[in-house]
């Protein structure tokens, strides 16, 4: 939960929204991130985006952990 909480922190420093999803809605150990794209969204944003998360989690040391990608 502490890391989720600051790459959310560090992240909307950086300019970037992201929903921190924690214990209880989710087990202790299995915390995650939420955002979301809209179609005004440029390439060029959505790239400034992902470069901003992978930075600040590899900070983190969050990337040395398994990363589950859930879409709807």
């Amino acid at each position: 939960n502490t890391k989720t909480f600051a790459l959310s922190a560090q992240s909307f420093r950086d300019g970037v929204f992201i929903n921190p999803v924690v214990s209880p809605a989710v087990p202790s150990e299995e915390s995650l991130i939420r955002f979301s794209l809209m179609a005004t969204h440029t390439i060029e944003q959505i790239d400034r985006a992902v470069d901003i998360l992978y930075r600040n989690a590899k900070q983190l040391g969050i990337l040395d952990h398994k990363i589950n990608m859930v879409t709807a």
